[in-house]
């Protein structure tokens, strides 16, 4: 909870306002953060409307405490993949938010290219795309991602299974 009050306070303090307009609040977290894709910035607001750190009216969104009271670190980003550790903590016991915790997202695929071929995401979001509209778009993004990294030499067998389990809801992928 501590987290996601970091996170809710930032745009706020970022911005220097009470409110602000809901694509503004998610705008600020994916684009001028660069925190999160823009449906992560999604599931935050959201997350953070449910716990009550922040109210919508009118389409505007106000924090529900002291922006001012909550202290971001120098050079702050939130951890990698919060919101899935706090889904799991949240519904510790069924067997989906292990699940989730297991498989991978298209960020998370992306980053793991990106680093393993020394590729720049943009780069690997144009081939991406590029084979996405080759394929008709009846491919899953994970899933032509990887045929991407493959083309660019990636060692993919690492996360192959992860992807397998989100994509198929099974890691066996041979």
């Amino acid at each position: 909870m501590e987290e996601l009050k970091r996170v809710v306070s930032a745009p706020f303090k970022k911005n220097l306002v009470a409110s602000l307009p809901e694509k503004d609040f998610e705008f600020s977290l994916a684009f001028d953060l660069k925190w999160f894709s823009p449906k992560v910035a999604s599931e935050a607001k959201s997350r953070a409307i449910e716990a009550g750190l922040l109210s919508l009216k009118d389409g505007d969104l106000s924090p529900g405490f002291e922006v001012e009271s909550v202290r971001l670190p120098h050079a702050y980003k939130p951890p990698e993949g919060f919101l899935e550790i706090k889904e799991k903590t949240e519904k510790s016991g069924k067997s989906s938010a292990g699940r989730q915790k297991e498989a991978m997202s298209f960020e998370q695929i992306l980053d793991f290219v990106s680093a393993d071929t020394g590729l720049n995401r943009q780069r690997l979001v144009a081939e991406i795309n590029s084979m996405q509209d080759r394929l008709s778009y009846l491919v899953d993004i994970r899933i032509v991602t990887l045929i991407v990294a493959k083309k660019f030499g990636c060692d993919i067998d690492g996360v192959i299974g992860k992807v397998s389990k989100a994509v198929l809801g099974s890691s066996d992928y041979t």
